[in-house]
């Protein structure tokens, strides 16, 4: 080696382990459960008008949605419950009814399910709900011609066995 190469070789270095680090942060900042973005946040941005219109009509509406989380038994998943009334309280039966629910400690992991109607007219469906905690509940109903959505919080008292934040 010549001599006086060792700047060079010393900046390269430092440089090399710069840049090594970097892609290192950015690895793990792209894999943060607890970061999450709106899907289609684009999409949903150059349709504001249309989505206020539905809001609009949602709440014309006059429906209410009760949305809970029940925690699966040993083994079972849990199963999320969704209860539509009418402005006057009667149930709302044959509905086609979807839900995305979303740990708020961890929004970048949807759960999404199409649920069925029950006995009672409740709609339910289990979904891998593993966390205790606040989730956030999007129901999305479509009956006839109605069309209804509405966002809730729901606090999940306990998980089910082996839930637990990594």
């Amino acid at each position: 080696m010549k001599p006086g190469m060792g700047w060079p070789i010393g900046i390269a270095a430092v440089l090399g382990a710069t840049v090594a680090a970097n892609i290192a942060f950015m690895r793990v900042a792209a894999n943060d459960p607890s970061m999450a973005i709106e899907p289609d946040y684009y999409k949903k941005a150059v349709a504001f008008d249309s989505t206020m219109s539905l809001e609009r009509a949602s709440n014309a509406l006059g429906w209410t949605a009760v949305s809970t989380i029940e925690p699966g038994a040993s083994g079972k998943a849990a199963r999320v419950r969704v209860r539509l009334a009418a402005a006057d309280g009667t149930p709302i039966a044959g509905a086609t009814v979807r839900v995305v629910a979303m740990f708020n400690a961890r929004a970048n992991d949807l759960q999404s399910s199409a649920l069925q109607m029950d006995p009672d007219s409740s709609y339910s469906a289990p979904l891998d709900i593993r966390f205790p905690g606040e989730w956030e509940v999007r129901v999305d109903a479509v009956r006839d011609r109605a069309h209804f959505i509405a966002t809730s919080r729901v606090t999940v008292a306990l998980a089910t066995p082996g839930g637990r934040l990594p």
